[in-house]
């Protein structure tokens, strides 16, 4: 397992945190955004809750494409997926996404709304 990828619990339920913090080059976002989703593809379990943190990362045209095309890779496996940290640029990033891949990814201010909505 990486280290910017890590199991956390929550009443009792597992959620998987990457950490996608302070990326600020496409080449540090693109390593970190395949790690993560080499290690769900690996791991192989349906209905994964999923947080990724991505405060202080910066998007490229490059690495969006990349988020779109990844994101279609791993969507059979999550049953629920939420970012937090986003900037409202990010935010309307994060509705494209959702809406070209089919997603409902949910964006947070804070970590514990993301934990509950998950559980839920």
């Amino acid at each position: 397992m990486s280290e910017r990828i890590y199991p956390i619990f929550h009443q009792g339920k597992k959620i998987y945190f990457s950490d996608w913090t302070n990326l600020k080059t496409p080449e540090q976002a693109l390593k970190v955004m395949h790690e993560t989703s080499d290690f769900v593809i690996k791991l192989g379990q349906k209905e994964l809750l999923e947080i990724i943190d991505v405060k202080g990362s910066f998007a490229t045209n490059e690495t969006l494409k990349a988020l779109k095309e990844i994101n279609g890779r791993v969507k059979q496996y999550s049953k629920k997926k939420a970012f937090v940290g986003l900037s409202n640029a990010q935010r309307v990033i994060l509705n494209t996404i959702n809406l070209f891949s089919g997603t409902n990814i949910v964006g947070f201010d804070d970590l514990e709304s993301a934990k509950d909505w998950l559980v839920k």
